[in-house]
């Protein structure tokens, strides 16, 4: 007969049954999600982040064979950008230029519509069918895409490598929202408008209020003289689910009197896992991501249409660095305008819409080259915000893969050369300070190397190039 120790006849010893022998298994099990992430936590790493950036439209063309060479010039590790880029050199040593790209994109409707569907999926862009039918360009007609966004791919995902260890569906998150995606005048939902997809057709929407988007993500919080103070609701919370673990832990010395001295580990174990969320629920509504969480200053409606676009995306940017530091998500997205933008970049000196000077039979290159430089700006706004966040032994910027991208390599409706930029993850592997050559390589591996940044095990993105594989030499 098998021989059993008091441990394994009455508590097994998994988290489950502890609480359970304790007779807390009911009160307790909000709780388990977090005790069973803790092991992650005690280990001091800060999370892992994704963040999507888009801007419309590609690189300069004059026509179909002309279009503005942006390659940085040098080597791969001493090099410089080119004018489009220029403002990133400030921080070109946490940026990454995968050089050469050609868009994984395919499907109904012109290239803006299939370029901006397979941007993040590398998945076909379908036809029309039922309440789907949008005018993908010049009347040519288009549903929703056909895969999910890579961001939405990691998001679904689980596991300890990953970005969050508990399941989609836990009883308790790891954070407030699973992903957050946000927009700065994004456009009405077509498919030229759209670039985020948790599955087939089904596109996820961004909130394009920025007071809104504001008032959602730090609901926990209000500032109040510069403190930051939880709210009433969360508070309570807090003490409820402080007093579970305050009786949890004056239970586990008497827990000890019953199991045989090889178990006693298991008990440190769980101690440290209830002081882990002890110290979760401590920091809970005032941010436990990074040690530089903080609310930022309400935004102020900006309004709506070309003067106010600058001072949205600006809010929208802060909104972004403050929730990526504050763990509010670890998924994110911002899309910047849509495909067929209209902006009118007027504080520029500019009198004609973006998407309009690429079209009207006139050599625009200089033009939309200022515009190409002013979109670098912005994303150097956001990169030095999240670089300026201390966080573990480095930044948040170095805990969060940033990738920026458009919907079309050239304004020409060419897909090759798309000018991506990669920035961050350091400490998620990925290379830093180079210029990369994949002249002729489908932009599907980048969304590989992304999921594999992130901790997923594929090898594949999307339907048009399926098991293409990671990028060689974008990830150590």
């Amino acid at each position: 007969m098998i021989q059993m120790t008091p441990s394994s006849r009455r508590f097994g010893l998994s988290r489950r049954n502890l609480l359970r022998g304790l007779g807390l298994g009911a009160a307790a099990a909000p709780l388990l999600p977090l005790f069973n992430a803790s092991g992650q936590d005690l280990e001091g790493a800060p999370p892992k982040r994704l963040l999507l950036l888009y801007s419309p439209d590609g690189i300069a063309a004059l026509n179909w064979n002309t279009a503005v060479d942006w390659r940085p010039t040098g080597t791969d590790t001493d090099f410089q950008f080119h004018f489009v880029h220029e403002p990133l050199t400030p921080i070109k040593h946490k940026v990454t230029v995968p050089w050469g790209l050609t868009l994984t994109a395919a499907g109904a409707g012109e290239a803006h519509a299939h370029g901006m569907a397979g941007l993040w999926t590398g998945a076909t862009l379908n036809g029309p069918s039922g309440n789907a039918t949008f005018d993908g360009g010049n009347g040519h007609l288009t549903g929703w895409g056909s895969g999910p966004s890579v961001d939405q791919i990691i998001a679904q995902a689980s596991g300890p490598a990953l970005p969050y260890a508990q399941a989609k569906d836990a009883a308790m998150q790891e954070t407030a929202y699973r992903t957050v995606e946000l927009g700065a005048q994004p456009g009405n939902p077509t498919s030229l408008n759209r670039m985020i997809y948790s599955g087939p057709n089904s596109p996820v929407h961004p909130e394009s209020s920025a007071v809104a988007a504001f008032n959602r993500l730090f609901a926990g919080v209000v500032t109040s003289g510069g403190a930051v103070t939880p709210d009433a609701d969360l508070e309570r919370r807090k003490l409820e689910q402080g007093a579970i673990v305050d009786l949890l832990k004056n239970d586990l010395s008497r827990i000890r009197n019953k199991v045989g001295s090889e178990d006693y580990y298991k008990l440190d174990a769980h101690l440290e896992g209830l002081l882990a969320i002890e110290q979760r629920l401590a920091n809970q509504g005032t941010g436990v991501g990074s040690a530089s969480c903080s609310v930022p200053a309400g935004p102020v409606d900006a309004g709506f249409g070309d003067q106010a676009y600058p001072a949205d995306i600006h809010n929208m940017m802060d909104i972004t660095a403050h929730m990526l530091a504050c763990d509010v998500t670890r998924i994110a997205s911002l899309q910047m305008s849509y495909g067929f933008s209209y902006v009118r970049h007027s504080w520029l000196g500019h009198t004609s819409q973006h998407h309009t000077m690429s079209h009207d039979n006139t050599d625009r290159r200089q033009e939309l080259q200022e515009i190409d430089n002013w979109y670098s700006q912005q994303v150097l706004y956001l990169l030095q915000k999240l670089d300026s966040f201390p966080e573990g032994n480095g930044t948040v910027l170095d805990n969060t893969l940033v990738v920026w991208g458009r919907e079309l390599g050239t304004t020409a409706h060419r897909f090759e050369r798309s000018p991506l930029i990669v920035a961050g993850g350091a400490n998620l592997g990925v290379v830093q300070g180079r210029n990369l050559n994949y002249d002729g390589q489908q932009h599907a591996k980048l969304l590989v190397s992304i999921g594999q940044a992130l901790g997923l095990e594929t090898e594949s993105v999307g339907d048009i190039a399926p098991n293409s594989g990671a990028l060689s030499g974008l990830l150590t």
